[in-house]
């Protein structure tokens, strides 16, 4: 591990020293697209993966697009570049955006996206914003909503209005309500998953703190709030019978089939992104589920972002095409070809369709009044309806240069809290000090 970030920093200090020789080739944004336009990150995926690409090129009649079948991978990104071979336009992990902006790596398109940027969500485009200039545009959303199994609820004798974040107290005692173990004390039912180490900023965010500055350059792990927020997290998990209890039952799961979780009553509610609801209301549409916000300390809902972005390389040889490209397979006339596809598609195939969740509050307003039907599941209704107005209320980690070495220092903190018994306090403190040299090493 040591070794391939030793690797990843050098080839960093290199494109650094190439972004200054390439220039900034985007200058115009006026120049009707043409020629071929090289894609990196997007190759073939999904039925609305494919339907926004052929929207996009049906929109650019005079450009040649070449999309790599690859997803994106850092190191081979940074290689690609060192040795010239650049790529026009590329798609990747929004918190990877600052890393490559600070090191001069893709280029501002403050310029190309003037006209559009209205219409996406402001907690989306915070990530793909470096310096005051924005360096790309961003996709999903992936919004983070309560998924409550009403079944389990009723069987403890627990009223839905428990499936709540604002009260800690009351939301630990839900959790052991709805715990249940065998005769050998072993778990058979989560009551509450809080779903760390993977939302912990979402947890520290209940008090309306960011574990990372808004400019990026100072971590935020170590803090009264943070600390507070993962000793709760990890008191959930031990009052339910401790971590590995707790994990070797979760790891049992069948998320993505039709015995899931809540069919096989395995646990109370957790805090869930998204898409979860299109797969299990396609698998198991007639369960007993509820949705609710996630709220804050003072019941104000919350939610957190994640997804990728589009960004152009310092170097691309078509700006014009890259910029046109990256506006129109994100814009509103792509997303809602693809939900209306998804939709019927769904529909003939006798499957159902819940929504896509974007970055772009226009599409999924038009998704929203033209393609989502319901299917009869009144459950399904109310959640789309949560799933919609969620990102209202949306926020994601300010961009940082450290990139995903930021998130894995709290990610590797948390599990050694969980795994060594290493003590919440100290085990924040050495991801502060690790997020704060991964934030100086690339600044």
């Amino acid at each position: 591990m040591e070794g391939r970030k030793k690797r990843v920093a050098m080839l960093l200090v290199v494109m650094a020293a190439f972004a200054v020789v390439a220039g900034t080739a985007g200058a115009r944004t006026d120049v009707r697209a043409s020629g071929t336009l090289n894609i990196y990150g997007y190759g073939p995926g999904d039925d609305v993966q494919e339907n926004r690409a052929n929207y996009a090129e049906g929109q650019m009649k005079d450009t040649k697009i070449v999309r790599e079948n690859a997803s994106f991978n850092d190191q081979v990104f940074l290689t690609r570049l060192a040795s010239g071979n650049v790529p026009d336009l590329v798609r990747m992990p929004r918190g990877s955006m600052a890393k490559y902006a600070a090191k001069g790596v893709v280029q501002n398109v403050d310029a190309c996206v003037a006209g559009v940027k209205g219409q996406y969500r402001a907690g989306a485009m915070k990530a793909v914003t470096w310096g005051g200039h924005i360096f790309g545009l961003p996709e999903f959303t992936n919004q983070i909503t309560l998924l409550i199994n009403a079944d389990a609820f009723k069987q403890a004798g627990v009223p839905l209005s428990a499936a709540q974040t604002t009260n800690w107290g009351k939301l630990i005692n839900t959790a052991r309500k709805l715990t249940k173990k065998d005769a050998n004390g072993n778990l058979t039912r989560i009551g509450f998953d809080p779903k760390i180490p993977e939302f912990f900023p979402l947890w520290v965010k209940w008090f309306g703190k960011d574990i990372i500055s808004k400019n990026g350059l100072k971590a935020q792990l170590n803090t009264p709030q943070a600390i507070k927020a993962l000793n709760f997290t990890v008191g959930l998990i031990n009052a339910q019978g401790g971590w590995n209890k707790f994990k070797s039952f979760r790891d049992t799961w069948d998320f993505f089939g039709k015995q899931n979780p809540i069919v096989k009553d395995q646990v109370g509610f957790w805090p869930m992104e998204s898409f979860i609801y299109n797969v299990f209301s396609n698998n198991s549409p007639d369960i007993n589920l509820a949705s609710r916000y996630f709220t804050n300390h003072a019941g104000g809902p919350i939610t957190m972002f994640s997804g990728n972005a589009w960004a152009i390389p310092k170097g691309s040889g078509n700006f014009a095409a890259a910029c046109d490209y990256m506006k129109n397979v994100t814009s509103p006339g792509a997303w809602g070809i693809a939900a209306a596809k998804r939709a019927a598609a769904r529909k003939a195939a006798g499957q159902t369709f819940t929504g896509l969740y974007t970055a772009s509050a226009v599409a999924d307003k038009k998704t929203y009044e033209d393609s989502y039907k319901s299917f009869g599941k009144t459950d399904f209704d109310n959640a789309v309806k949560i799933l919609v107005n969620a990102p209202k209320y949306g926020f994601e980690l300010p961009p940082t240069p450290a990139g995903a070495a930021f998130n894995q220092a709290y990610i590797d903190a948390i599990n050694r809290v969980l795994t060594t018994g290493q003590s919440v306090k100290a085990a924040l403190n050495q991801a502060q000090s690790e997020a704060q040299k991964a934030i100086d090493d690339n600044k």
